[in-house]
């Protein structure tokens, strides 16, 4: 038996650790009662009868449930300790989410489960986490079928929404399925955002990839036709609350005229069109000038741009039919024989000057682009009818560029950072990576020098946006510059 005063000091030491305790989070799902701190630490566990769960069967009760509903108690006297805590362990998300992300860019990796957890509860208690990470969130929550509304609730960018669900949508091993899709269409408010820029991003890939069309196809018709004949409640695995009936109603209606349209506009998209270049079209818009950067609107035809830089492949065809010439050395930064390797066919020729450059875009059939087109293919949204600042969205996200911050110091293969570094358009590497000739020219004391685009791999994040622009001598040639080709559309 303990001492009197130990007992008293026991209590007393307990009765502090309570009032430190987080505050508690109360969620509507499941009668179940979740621990603030950003943790997920249950207190009591009930099935839908009211029946207390066995330990095993709480464990699963609780695992996947993010109630909207979310609210805190907390005594004034406490509220600062507790927010400092809850900021804490926010901040701890954060730092595990960017090692995550860093797996996933360097092998393919998600996150764990219980990370994808922790970053949903994170968002849903209020704190903020960066677009990159809730764009990994959203990944991992669509391959693991689990959490996928909560993540889509906190999107802010639809393209790159699309771009996530398209990926999930023709995943090669375990696709998402037309009734989810439809599901999820259904019951995401924000899907009147991402749901035109994924339908036309299917389109897009069926015009490309012909082997894919039943299955886009179907993703296509299948939720038309649930949307027009049922009007199930979401099923456990989706959060939210159930909608009214003239609301569903409305959003059935609505999501069976888009996808409607969406079957037609297939049919005649479905032409040929180079795989390798992307169609940007014609209009008016507003890009920056050389050298103050101000706007000025310019009026653009239809054009199709290179998915890709050049690669060094494709610029060796050129020079053995005798249409280019070869640089004075192979040597990329880091990498002595780079152009005769052929381990680096697929990353980005390098060392060619302007007239090498323009060279090889006519050998390819092909046009150096405008700086306004350059600017027009990395920046432009046709969902929204905007410029962004980055190809990706108007944040800079480390993760989706060969910038000086990703401390690679050379090349890496075109199309590493797909999908999330392309632009709006679908155009990869646009920012970082090598820096790009362009046909635009302007006089310095007399002289020509030609723009040049999109920053290197030894580019701050101030010289990879949009807007960016170096004006070289044409006799230019260097390890970071690269070039890449555009055709006008007939």
């Amino acid at each position: 038996m303990q001492p009197a005063n130990s007992l008293r000091r026991s209590s007393r030491s307990w009765v502090a650790r309570k009032r430190e305790d987080p505050v508690t989070v109360v969620c509507t799902s499941r009668f179940t009662r979740y621990n603030g701190r950003m943790g997920l630490r249950k207190e009591r566990q009930f099935d839908p009868n009211g029946h207390r769960l066995p330990s095993n069967e709480a464990d699963d009760a609780v695992a996947w449930e993010y109630g909207d509903d979310v609210s805190f108690r907390a005594s004034p006297s406490s509220a600062a300790r507790r927010a400092s805590q809850g900021d804490a362990r926010a901040l701890a998300a954060r730092r595990a989410l960017n090692q995550a992300l860093d797996e996933w860019w360097r092998r393919g990796a998600l996150p764990s489960d219980d990370l994808l957890r922790e970053g949903l509860f994170v968002l849903q208690a209020g704190h903020d986490l960066d677009e990159s990470q809730r764009t990994l969130l959203l990944r991992t929550a669509l391959v693991r079928r689990r959490g996928m509304l909560t993540a889509l609730r906190h999107q802010t960018d639809p393209e790159r929404t699309a771009l996530v669900l398209q990926e999930a949508l023709l995943h090669p091993s375990h696709p998402l399925d037309a009734e989810t899709l439809q599901k999820l269409v259904r019951e995401d408010a924000q899907s009147a955002m991402w749901a035109p820029a994924l339908f036309k991003l299917l389109q897009e890939s069926a015009v490309g990839a012909p082997e894919m069309q039943a299955q886009i196809a179907s993703l296509l018709a299948a939720p038309a036709k649930k949307v027009a004949t049922e009007s199930a409640p979401p099923p456990p695995w989706i959060e939210g609350e159930p909608v009214s009936a003239h609301r569903a109603l409305w959003r059935r209606t609505a999501l069976f005229v888009l996808l409607t349209l969406a079957m037609v506009a297939l049919m005649w998209r479905l032409r040929p069109q180079p795989d390798d270049m992307v169609e940007a079209p014609a209009g008016r818009y507003v890009v920056s000038s050389w050298p103050d950067g101000e706007a000025q609107e310019v009026a653009l035809k239809a054009f199709q741009i290179d998915r890709f830089e050049a690669t060094v492949r494709q610029y060796r065809a050129c020079y053995e039919r005798g249409a280019c010439p070869w640089p004075a050395s192979p040597a990329s930064a880091t990498r002595p024989n780079y152009l005769l390797d052929p381990a680096f066919a697929d990353f980005p020729m390098i060392r060619i000057d302007h007239d090498s450059a323009a060279r090889f875009c006519e050998f390819m059939g092909k046009r150096l682009p405008t700086a306004a087109e350059w600017e027009v293919a990395a920046a432009y949204s046709p969902t929204t009818n905007r410029m962004y600042r980055y190809p990706w969205g108007d944040e800079f996200a480390a993760q989706t560029a060969n910038s000086a911050l990703s401390g690679i110091n050379d090349t890496v293969q075109v199309g590493s950072y797909r999908p999330g570094g392309d632009s709006p358009l679908g155009v990869s590497d646009m920012a970082g990576n090598v820096a790009e000739w362009t046909a635009t020219g302007v006089e310095i004391e007399g002289r020509t020098h030609y723009l040049v685009r999109g920053g290197s791999f030894l580019s701050d994040p101030a010289a990879l946006r949009t807007s960016a622009a170096e004006a070289l001598p044409p006799q230019t040639s260097a390890n970071w510059l690269g070039v890449r080709c555009v055709r006008d559309t007939r």
